[in-house]
């Protein structure tokens, strides 16, 4: 079974030596890696799986459908833009006069959004 990782390198148009370092890797270990010589351990898999934002099953090529798996950072990142839109909308509604049931709306928009994020992560861990 081949893994596609020569194939999302190419699809980003990167070089080895550019992922190897982006991953905190030899050019070498990563050539390995793609021409099946050698066989990654798991947080190996799941830095690689991270970077090019699929699934660790999906850059194996065990799984043939790209499930679309966000990689935890920009999850991170989403999450606290979240966070952050929900504290400036109380921070609003603290010190301006503002209709309440204005900023409550935008309160329960940013929660909404938030609990999307924990259900897509909940997802993921499940496939």
């Amino acid at each position: 079974m081949k893994n596609r990782i020569r194939e999302l390198r190419a699809k980003k148009n990167i070089s080895q030596a550019q992922l190897a370092h982006e991953i905190g890797m030899t050019k070498q270990a990563l050539s390995y890696y793609e021409r099946g010589k050698r066989e990654p351990k798991l947080a190996t898999w799941v830095k690689l799986a991270n970077y090019f934002s699929v699934s660790v099953g999906y850059l194996q090529g065990i799984e043939d459908k790209y499930t679309g798996v966000m990689a935890d950072s920009e999850r991170q990142v989403r999450r606290n833009k979240i966070k952050e839109n929900m504290a400036k909308t109380l921070r609003r509604a603290w010190a301006e006069d503002e209709p309440w049931e204005e900023v409550y709306a935008d309160f329960k928009r940013q929660w909404n959004l938030l609990e999307l994020e924990f259900q897509k992560i909940t997802q993921d861990m499940e496939r």
